[in-house]
């Protein structure tokens, strides 16, 4: 199968789905339609604006709300529904997409399709989900431009991501706090935040084979009874993963036993994933905290299809509103408090530029009046790379046997239909590593490297390995008769730094994007170690068929093997801080530590892109703990503590 795939006949899917289809389709309807007094259930929503029967907001009405929250992703309903559960405020969130069970279907449910979603290659690209967003050419990567992947819908980039769910180091949260002068950001004080929106189901060993269980990890009352968030383990463990595993470890990696999630992230284990127990299927914000504001008939009223184009200011610079446009339509949505942005790493820099929030040069190049000089909106991006991989063909099934199967396809899809078992509920990678290099591989770096990475705190590794079994190292792999694996590698100590700015006043028009990954020669100078230490574990597997695929051993040299690497950087679409957080005496820092914007009032960036930096590892369990806690934040100041 490939791209989007179809609805399986008969295929399981969960409550949330039909919930949110059916509220979509309802709600549409009751929008569009004249609604008879007599049949319609009505009331008045904040200051006026009547809809019918429907959380959704009206388009091209003009309405009131105490909060309006840009952005329905990852971070945006999870704020948006944290302030929503106290019934006296109203709260609206603008969001361009709509729910991807609709526009996406199976490919954003299953977790095996989650691989197109993140794929680099623009076959995959459904515009419905995504923003179809490019870098600009990349000199240090052989002049390449990126496909970057950008959750676009209800969700956001829960929506379309690998479902990873792993925290960062301890150290990583105790370096943000003094970065930005508060201590509320240490890991102490920000673990309440990971666990609030989770709820953490064991592993169910019985459905996975013997020498693949998860083991020791020890799951705490308070994460059973967390948040609406679903986190588990797939009930299918990839065959590669038991014996890439035993080879780390004989390389000297730790075993770990936390499932990443108590600031310890050095050794290896199992990843647990966003991923609903009872259903094997993909828990989002959108089915998760969405759905939960919406059964619990809280104050929270959604614009889907709705893009935001600019953010309102009154002469005292106070975010009075948002203009906002759908379906033709030309609205404002007017605020009593405060204004969220929640549009994402790449749209909520946007959106403050155009609304006259960035550096002056660009505002005044673009015909933009500045309302607040701020040279750091944009700058500063922090992103992990992937920087590809080491491939063999093996004697174990990898996800390329579904392409070339149809009779395995066919089993599987029964397999998941009917108990959520099987292959489709993995999602191709289900072991995660990390580590700083071992001292052979650390001498061979340039004493100006070492010193840079002593920047980082003790804990913070330099280099993730991932157990793929998609073969996505290979081009074409997936098509021949072979199976074939990898072990990849993602720069979670990258140094380099990118940027991202505007091409005009209108958010139609996409951002102009340069990751800059390898543009720091000290990451250049890992990325090659890295893969130096990718073939020792792989001296250690003992199922491989054949030589070396990719790269090929003779690529054997420091210039040959970062000549390769350059030309297999992919993202991993962990960016973070174009909007960075930082001290008020900071030129290039954005926002305060309670995500207020510098320079203006009533006005805050809540999303990843707000991060001091990013996190070691994946960013979706901090982007929820980052919004946990600023929804908090908000919600203590309004009753004065």
């Amino acid at each position: 199968m490939k791209g989007c795939q179809p609805l399986f006949s008969g295929t399981r899917r969960s409550p949330s789905v039909f919930r949110s289809a059916m509220s979509f389709f309802s709600s549409c309807a009751a929008a569009l339609a004249v609604a008879s007094p007599a049949t319609a259930l009505s009331w008045e929503q904040p200051r006026g604006v009547q809809q019918y029967g429907t959380f959704f907001g009206l388009p091209g009405q003009n309405a009131t709300y105490d909060y309006v929250v840009v952005g329905g992703g990852t971070a945006g309903l999870t704020v948006a529904s944290r302030l929503a559960e106290n019934r006296s405020l109203s709260v609206a969130v603008v969001e361009p997409g709509t729910f991807s069970e609709i526009s996406n279907g199976n490919n954003s449910q299953v977790p095996a399709y989650s691989y197109s979603s993140v794929s680099g290659d623009g076959e995959y690209v459904n515009p419905w989900i995504d923003w179809e967003l490019n870098t600009v050419p990349q000199p240090q990567l052989q002049g390449n431009t990126l496909l970057y992947a950008q959750g676009k819908g209800l969700g956001g980039s829960s929506i379309r991501n690998q479902m990873i769910y792993q925290r960062g180091s301890r150290g990583s949260y105790d370096y943000w706090a003094a970065q930005v002068g508060d201590d509320s950001y240490r890991w102490d004080n920000m673990r309440q935040f990971f666990d609030k929106s989770v709820h953490v189901t064991a592993h169910n060993n019985s459905l996975r084979v013997a020498n693949a269980s998860v083991t020791d990890y020890a799951v705490t009352a308070s994460l059973q009874t967390g948040g609406p968030l679903q986190v588990s383990w797939s009930n299918f463990a990839m065959p590669f993963s038991s014996w890439g595993l035993k080879a780390l470890f004989a390389a000297g990696m730790p075993r770990l036993s936390n499932f990443f999630s108590d600031g310890n992230l050095h050794g290896a284990a199992y990843n647990p994933s966003t991923i609903d127990p009872k259903y094997q299927t993909r828990s989002s914000s959108e089915s998760s905290f969405l759905q939960q504001a919406i059964e619990s008939g809280s104050s929270l009223t959604v614009y889907p299809m709705t893009q935001a184009m600019e953010i309102l200011f009154d002469d005292d610079k106070r975010a009075t509103g948002v203009r906002v446009q759908s379906v033709g339509r030309n609205y404002t949505l007017s605020v009593e408090k405060e204004v969220i942005l929640s549009a994402g790493v790449m749209h909520s820099p946007q959106l403050l530029m155009v609304s006259g929030v960035g550096p002056r040069k660009t505002l005044e190049e673009n015909g933009i009046q500045v309302v607040a000089d701020r040279p750091g909106v944009g700058q500063n991006m922090h992103d992990s790379c992937n920087a590809g991989g080491v491939t063999f063909p093996v004697s174990v099934i990898s996800t390329a046997i579904r392409q070339r199967d149809a009779e395995y396809e066919a089993r599987a899809e029964e397999q998941f239909n009917t108990n959520g078992t099987g292959i489709l509920t993995n999602t191709g990678g289900d072991v995660l590593s990390f580590e700083k290099l071992p001292e052979a591989y650390r001498s061979q770096l340039s004493n100006g490297t070492r010193e840079r990475l002593a920047e980082w705190p003790d804990d913070w590794p330099e280099t993730e390995y991932v157990l793929s079994s998609s073969g996505s190292t290979l081009e074409g792999a997936s098509a021949t008769e072979q199976n074939y694996v990898d072990i990849g590698i993602l720069l979670v100590g990258a140094l380099s730094r990118g940027n991202l700015t505007i091409q005009s006043g209108s958010m139609h028009d996409k951002p102009v994007i340069s990751t800059n990954w390898l543009l720091d020669e000290a990451d250049q100078e890992v990325a090659v170690q890295s893969y130096r230490r990718i073939r020792e574990f792989w001296s250690h597997v003992n199922i491989t068929t054949g030589p070396e695929e990719s790269p090929r051993t003779n690529v054997s040299t420091d210039a040959d093997l970062l000549d390769f690497i350059k030309g297999a950087v992919s993202p991993i679409h962990h960016a973070t801080s174009t909007c960075m957080m930082g001290r008020v005496n900071e030129t290039m820092a954005v926002v305060d530590s309670m995500a207020r914007v510098f320079g203006v009032k009533g006005l805050r960036v809540i999303d990843s892109s707000s991060f001091r930096f990013t996190p070691p590892g994946h960013t979706q369990a901090a982007t929820y703990a980052h919004a946990e806690k600023l929804a908090e934040d908000i919600k203590r100041s309004l009753s004065g503590e």
